[in-house]
């Protein structure tokens, strides 16, 4: 071969850009070197230890197994090939996450492999890499010489490393559950909604899983971690075995049970005997304001009887040990033993449950302070969200709706007993009244009208209830037709008259206009659209702040109670309502806190008095659904809830005005005034311009007989006003 420098300087005198040098060979088998050495023989903790660096309070510091003692066997525990898979219950800020990423630093550095990990969403994997993974890798002088240089080597979903170690972050669908072939594949946040309760695609993910780690056979694992959030699914249960847990739907808990179930013990340091600490054995006075209870709190021995402070808890972790169920002896029984105990439970899923109480990172003052706080809440509102999220979350405890509660049903005999002595007559407000709602639910032939009085501290009645069936005189044939909202959008001047209808307060000068009144977005027909046009005319006649149109949204799972937003853009070429805010609302919560108000019986915050004007159809009507452990549903038989579903609409309405804020001891809201200068108050006997009424329209007139007629939609009657006037 001849010289070719010659060439190469002519191609440089051309302007033609030089080749390069030649790499030395031995640079290359350098960088190829680490994939080429067996994995060593080092424990995830202590590979962690040497490698991995944590972010401690805004510095990058060596990772430390000491901080979180119980976290130590579990991490280490997934590199077994005894086991498959690994379930982790524990509470927010224990190091759930951070165990996950003990294993990732295990892998790059000790044991290369494929390496998936599952967050909920696409979204929560970008800010999983963006905040946990990627700071990790790059201030850890170890990982990141690891880091491969190639081009797609470093993105947000996958991570390539020298060595051959394949880090990608996931989520959940059936497309990655069903094609992903790895050999640990590890789960995040397992209980919420994202994991599909239990189902995505063709099955559970947890099996899905377990089929992807397949082909790697004993070196194949699946890790699992997440908070409790499935709620329990029997009030009656009681536990069979020391370690036992309550049925769940779904989540990490339903799995606990087919493994080890391993809890997390430590020395009482009065009798020295071993024993779980744990939310309920945390002693505090109840009565106690919130912060005051958390302070106060120390943790009971169940075998002494000695209590001792929150100080003590991170020595005591120190000499703690996870104890796992045995199989069942000859005689049925079952003992707690160690996990490498012969005599272990038989299963091939390693599975750990940690109570809150024993958090390194969260202190018992924290625990009983939310916890008194939502308890409080939730007495306060009916709204269990608060008390459920500290029971969930900060206890890592699965979580019974109280509202499912067989003691918390509502009967009808007991709505019976309640409305014995509430004499306040039907159309007239109780004394108390500060403000008025109106609810109108939009029904094929009728619109059904609730009418709701508050008083202080969110105390509430129902004083009226009437069907408007009647269009108006102006709406295309309305001589001889019943009311029809979904077919003609004439038909809804007839709820005009209801914003400037006056409601006497009983004993006073004075009546209430309604500070708000909310009508249903839908129906059958046109009434979505029907519904926009109505509230356009509303808002152009000046009285947008007090009406609102209402979608209800089931489930339990949403961030608010109610929020005001504009409809959601339609695909295709459906217009959609821009200009306006819909009073979404969560309809499920809001039922849980007005079952609250129904059960109350003596006189406290939000309770709900039933008036002895209701007939026994419109109490029917409030016990027509039944809470199940996910939602609430009709009972089978019932056709009407009017009832139930104006109190909804009436609670939304008390939320999204800020009753629940006003402070009563000086209001300071020209609404909630208890005298004439309320701002809806109106002299009894006076229209809303202050005239003298002459007299009702005789054609709304009806009887306590015709309301007890079936569906109003066939016998054009307004349903019980008992003479009054419309």
């Amino acid at each position: 071969m001849g010289d070719l420098s010659g060439l190469a300087g002519q191609a440089g005198g051309i302007g033609v850009e030089p080749l390069p040098p030649y790499t030395d060979p031995r640079s290359a088998l350098k960088r190829a070197l680490p994939s080429l050495r067996p994995g060593k023989r080092v424990s995830v903790t202590a590979s962690a230890e040497q490698h991995m660096r944590v972010n401690v309070s805004g510095q990058w510091k060596k990772f430390r197994a000491d901080v979180a003692p119980y976290m130590v066997e579990p991490t280490d525990m997934s590199a077994s090939r005894q086991f498959r898979a690994l379930v982790f219950a524990g509470p927010s800020q224990s190091g759930k996450t951070l165990m996950l990423q003990t294993v990732a630093c295990h892998a790059i550095m000790s044991d290369p492999g494929r390496v998936a990990l599952f967050q909920m969403t696409r979204d929560a994997a970008q800010l999983m890499e963006r905040e946990k993974i990627a700071p990790v890798i790059y201030n850890s002088p170890d990982l990141k010489a690891r880091l491969a240089q190639g081009r797609g080597s470093d993105t947000i979903f996958q991570k390539i490393f020298t060595g051959g170690t394949h880090l990608t972050l996931d989520y959940p669908t059936p497309e990655k559950l069903a094609s992903t072939t790895v050999r640990t594949l590890m789960a995040t946040d397992f209980d919420r909604p994202a994991w599909g309760n239990g189902s995505i695609g063709d099955g559970d993910p947890y099996t899905q899983m377990r089929a992807r780690t397949r082909t790697y056979m004993s070196r194949g694992m699946v890790i699992i971690e997440s908070s409790p959030g499935a709620p329990i699914r029997d009030e009656n249960w009681k536990p069979q075995s020391p370690h036992d847990c309550p049925p769940v739907a779904f989540g990490v808990l339903s799995l606990y049970p087919d493994g080890t179930r391993g809890r997390w013990y430590v020395p009482c340091p009065d009798c020295g005997a071993f024993f779980e600490m744990t939310f309920a054995r945390l002693v505090y006075p109840d009565s106690a304001d919130p912060a005051e209870a958390g302070e106060a709190a120390r943790m009971r021995c169940p075998h002494c009887r000695e209590t001792f402070g929150h100080e003590l808890k991170g020595e005591l972790n120190r000499e703690g040990r996870w104890l796992h169920e045995s199989a069942p002896a000859d005689d049925g029984k079952i003992r707690l033993v160690s996990v490498d105990h012969s005599d272990l439970r038989r299963t091939d899923m390693l599975s750990y449950w940690l109570d809150g109480a024993s958090a390194a990172f969260s202190t018992w003052a924290e625990l009983v302070s939310a916890y008194q706080v939502g308890l409080r809440h939730f007495e306060a509102t009916g709204d269990e969200e608060k008390l459920r999220g500290t029971v969930t979350t900060g206890q890592a405890q699965p979580y019974l709706p109280r509202s499912a509660s067989s003691e918390m049903e509502i009967t009808l005999d007991a709505l019976k007993d309640k409305a014995q002595d509430m004499g306040t007559q039907k159309g007239t407000a109780p004394s108390w009244a500060r403000y008025i709602t109106v609810s109108i639910d939009v029904q094929g032939t009728y619109f059904s009208v609730g009418v709701t009085a508050w008083g202080e501290g969110g105390k509430h009645q129902p004083i009226d209830r009437f069907d408007l069936i009647k269009p108006p005189e102006t709406a295309p044939g309305a001589s001889g037709r019943t009311l029809k909202p979904g077919d003609y959008a004439e038909d809804w001047a007839v709820l005009e008259e209801l914003s400037e209808r006056v409601w006497p307060v009983e004993g006073g000068e004075w009546g209430l206009k309604a500070v708000s009144l909310a009508v249903d977005l839908h129906g059958p027909g046109s009434t979505t659209d029907h519904a926009y046009k109505f509230y356009r005319a509303r808002r152009k006649a000046g009285e947008a702040r007090r009406w609102h149109l209402t979608r209800g949204s089931g489930g339990l799972n949403h961030t608010d109670r109610v929020w005001l937003k504009a409809p959601e853009r339609a695909s295709g070429k459906r217009r959609v309502a821009s200009d306006i805010k819909i009073l979404n609302m969560a309809t499920d919560r809001l039922k849980d806190a007005v079952a609250v108000s129904l059960r109350l019986t003596e006189d406290g915050q939000n309770i709900c008095l039933i008036p002895e004007w209701m007939s026994v159809k419109e109490l029917t009507e409030l016990t027509a659904e039944r809470r199940t452990l996910s939602g609430w549903e009709k009972r089978p038989g019932m056709v009407r809830n009017e009832s139930l579903d104006h109190l909804v609409q009436a609670r939304a309405q008390h939320i999204i005005i800020g009753a629940e804020k006003v402070d009563w001891s000086n209001p300071g809201r020209s609404w909630a005034v208890l005298s004439i200068e309320n701002e809806f108050a109106m002299p009894v006997g006076r229209d809303s311009a202050g005239h003298v009424e002459e007299g009702p329209p005789a054609e709304v007139v009806i009887s306590e007989r015709q309301a007890d007629r079936s569906p109003p939609a066939r016998d054009g009657w307004i349903s019980e006003t008992d003479g009054d006037w419309l």
